[in-house]
């Protein structure tokens, strides 16, 4: 927690709602920071493709807020241009007004920003370069996982496995698992973007990652031993060109969660969000 007779550092989420950027308000609430919420999922007033920023009196800003999902709606054909709409028209307004506000922030990005033949990928590649163009610091994150999600086309492997796991008690896979990624806990996102902006490191792109590799089987494996289910794998082979391009390590940071551990924790979560709507369902 901040001292008494500190000032409260006070932090714009642009994009709160989000998979990391819900986390993120927390983490920073527990660190004794205060925090501003700002997404369009709270009111059409704050969609960033062209609201005026709440930048008064902000210490510092995490943009976050971008057109996003799993791997599945990623790549669709019919999704790219809606993308590359919705994100461009995301850059120009907040970017304007952050150069304008010089106020220190950081922009999330990906490792898939060198995919640069999908929408997704180019975009946040032209984040990253106006970012460093104004100053602002720059974070990849690879495969975050750690929040539970609804199966749609925009959630992500892990939630999906662990809702197969402690909904159906086995694990239907699509592909053959044997795929790499490198998987992140989003409470090592946290802290690592935390890191990287209350340190001002700029002038450079870093990796937030566990740096190891694990097929997506071994993640299927890990969720069914936690949540003692079936893993039943695909015949499909599954996309290989996760790009495996590191920038480097934010200096003086590491992740702490192994993947062992963070899934662990998020089938707990599971178990326990599924007893009580159960619990809720019988009062009814």
């Amino acid at each position: 927690m901040e001292k008494k007779n500190k000032k409260r550092i006070k932090n714009l989420i642009i994009g709160s709602e989000g998979f990391v950027g819900n986390a993120l308000c927390l983490y920073l609430e527990k660190k004794g920071e205060k925090i501003v919420r700002f997404d369009i999922k709270r009111s059409k007033k704050e969609d960033v493709r062209v609201a005026k920023l709440p930048l008064h009196k902000v210490d510092r800003v995490y943009f976050l807020a971008w057109e996003v999902g799993g791997a599945k709606y990623l790549y669709r054909e019919n999704t790219q241009l809606h993308q590359l709409n919705w994100n461009i028209d995301i850059l120009r307004n907040v970017m304007m007004q952050l150069q304008i506000s010089k106020i220190p922030f950081i922009f999330i990005s990906s490792q898939l920003a060198e995919e640069t033949d999908t929408a997704y990928g180019a975009t946040k590649k032209l984040g990253e370069l106006w970012s460093r163009q104004i100053g602002g610091a720059c974070a990849r994150l690879w495969n975050v996982y750690g929040v539970l999600e609804k199966s749609t086309e925009k959630s992500h492997v892990a939630g999906d496995f662990v809702g197969q796991a402690i909904n159906t008690g086995k694990i239907e896979m699509m592909t053959t698992g044997e795929e790499k990624r490198q998987f992140i806990h989003v409470e090592d996102v946290c802290a690592g973007l935390h890191h990287i902006l209350k340190n001002n490191l700029t002038g450079t792109v870093y990796d937030v990652t566990s740096f190891e590799w694990s097929t997506i089987k071994e993640l299927a494996e890990h969720i069914g031993k936690h949540a003692n289910a079936k893993v039943v794998p695909g015949t499909k082979k599954g996309n290989f060109s996760n790009i495996a391009v590191h920038k480097g390590k934010p200096p003086g940071w590491t992740h702490k969660i192994s993947l062992e551990e963070g899934i662990g924790k998020m089938v707990e979560e599971a178990k326990i969000h599924r007893q009580k709507k159960r619990v809720n369902k019988n009062k009814k």
